[in-house]
């Protein structure tokens, strides 16, 4: 195989997994002189960027992308996510993104309350700048920058968040140099399991920076994931009719080659080239897994509606949302060809 070729193939897979445009994702690569189409983080950025997948929110409503992530720009050190404007019709992705990972300390009465950290313990803000805001985990050099709205918006944000912190009798940590003694000691109380967590965020990592898979190779209305236990559970919803391609998606998150060290293995599967059961709902699971007899790293569920189930509801948060029409027209193409809507 060429050169050439292989360029070609590593810009095809950089670019369905990030969400970037092939012609961009292949002059990124002949700058990047050897680079993986998607390059592995270090131990210490992907247990922020695992942070980040976790807290992200884009699965709690409808976005414009799904995991309301439009794409992503990977690199050995470092992650930019641009994230959705909307969360549902009403609210917003960025601040429930920042709300969700700066890290706060109760300082009210309720003693319940004074034990846990509001966000994420570690995570600092770096800085804002135009070109959005960056991230990081106390005492490392792991980078991670969520792009989206303009620098004003970002500044006027975390000015009514401190503001609201006040009120509701908390302290932001998000400026402190290095790690407090409240989260030092938050995190030493349950040291095993943060370092369980640890040893296995290199899976949300890899996933985070594939995320874009959710609507390059495959067109689900929706996704919902959530941690279980030490790995990850998604939830992907399909149009009656429209293709599944559950096998495409597998295939290059498990790509021998550029993807996750993972093996797959189908545990149910309904696909039907037919409506011969009366267009019931279809129902596929499968395991991804690194083997050696774990089977909790990811587990995926796509189920296809049924043919007569109403979808007008989805629809319409997705448009609400800022859904693209070129996106509703693949997602939800019966239902954006109908006269109805």
């Amino acid at each position: 195989m060429s050169h050439g070729d292989t360029l070609t193939q590593k810009a095809r897979y950089h670019s369905r997994c990030t969400g970037i445009g092939h012609q961009a994702s292949l002059q990124h690569l002949q700058t990047a002189h050897g680079q993986e189409p998607v390059p592995a983080a270090n131990r210490d950025q992907a247990r922020l960027e695992a942070a980040v997948f976790e807290r992200l929110g884009g699965t709690i409503d409808y976005c414009a992308h799904p995991a309301g992530v439009a794409h992503v720009r990977p690199s050995a050190d470092h992650l930019v996510v641009e994230v959705d404007r909307r969360l549902g019709p009403k609210h917003s992705l960025p601040r429930h993104c920042l709300e969700a990972l700066l890290p706060t300390q109760y300082t009210g009465p309720d003693e319940e309350e004074e034990l846990t950290p509001g966000g994420i313990a570690g995570v600092r803000l770096l800085e804002i700048d135009s070109s959005g805001l960056h991230l990081s985990l106390a005492g490392t050099n792991a980078r991670v920058t969520l792009t989206g709205p303009p620098l004003a918006w970002w500044r006027n944000t975390l000015t009514r968040r401190r503001s609201s912190c006040r009120d509701d009798n908390r302290v932001p940590l998000r400026d402190a140099p290095t790690l407090t003694p409240f989260e030092a000691t938050y995190l030493a109380a349950n040291s095993t399991w943060w370092k369980e967590q640890a040893d296995r965020a290199w899976i949300a990592s890899g996933l985070l920076r594939r995320i874009a898979l959710f609507h390059t190779v495959t067109k689900p209305f929706r996704i919902r994931y959530w941690r279980h236990g030490l790995g990850w559970k998604f939830e992907l919803r399909y149009e009656h009719g429209v293709p599944v391609n559950h096998d495409q998606l597998i295939k290059h998150l498990t790509d021998p080659r550029w993807g996750l060290a993972i093996q797959s293995t189908r545990d149910h599967c309904e696909c039907k080239q037919c409506d011969c059961d009366g267009g019931a709902e279809r129902n596929c699971w499968f395991t991804l897994d690194t083997g050696g007899g774990r089977r909790d790293e990811i587990m995926l569920h796509f189920r296809r509606t049924r043919a007569s189930y109403d979808i007008t509801r989805e629809y319409g948060r997705l448009v609400a949302a800022g859904a693209a029409p070129d996106w509703l027209a693949q997602a939800l193409p019966a239902h954006h060809r109908s006269p109805a809507t």
